[in-house]
């Protein structure tokens, strides 16, 4: 899964109607209410303000509203943009200020995708990646190498030096086989492994 990695916005012109998309990255039911409330102020002479927004790393979280368009044109084909793109914790909002035009509700569905599809295109993105964060325990007379490879190839956090080593470090999850195998080799197989935590972040 991506998320964008700031705010972006674009305006598509259809029949006369601005449609105005914001895409903003959020991680809470709260940042959105908040941005909506944000985005409500600076265009209060818009017709709507359509949204819809996906939060967690499985897509957990998913809402959107048509706020007045016919229902299903509006927030459904925004949230199926975002949903296809593989996207979560964003947010799309797009504004649109009535043209004079009707455009019926076919019309507004390949507007509302339009809008979002178009803004998608201009994004930045980034990954969500999953670090693990361990300690690695070797005798003193196994150390060998050990110190510079971590420090190489790792985030080395911390070495503590106690009866034995301790070495902090911080690594993508993807590489844990890899690391443990090469410390592996380097210490015949006398190291020690403590997990410390396992988290996500973007990049």
């Amino acid at each position: 899964m991506r998320s964008v990695k700031e705010t972006i916005s674009s305006e598509t012109v259809i029949n006369k109607s601005s449609f105005i998309c914001y895409l903003t990255p959020v991680g809470s039911v709260k940042t959105v209410n908040s941005i909506l409330k944000e985005l409500r102020s600076e265009h209060p002479n818009a017709n709507h303000h359509c949204y819809a927004y996906i939060i967690g790393k499985n897509q957990e979280i998913q809402k959107y509203s048509d706020d007045g368009e016919p229902s299903k044109t509006a927030g459904m084909p925004m949230i199926e943009v975002l949903k296809k793109q593989q996207l979560t914790n964003i947010l799309a909002v797009t504004v649109r200020y009535f043209g004079g035009i009707k455009l019926g509700a076919g019309g507004l569905v390949r507007a509302y995708t339009k809008s979002v599809s178009e803004t998608v295109i201009e994004a930045t993105f980034t990954i969500l990646v999953q670090y693990t964060k361990m300690n690695i325990i070797i005798p003193f007379d196994q150390i060998g190498n050990v110190e510079k490879y971590l420090r190489d190839s790792y985030h080395l956090i911390n070495t503590e030096y106690t009866n034995e080593v301790i070495y902090t470090i911080e690594l993508k999850s993807e590489n844990l086989a890899k690391m443990k195998n090469t410390i592996t080799e380097h210490t015949k197989g006398v190291a020690k492994y403590k997990y410390i935590d396992e988290y996500e972040r973007y990049e």
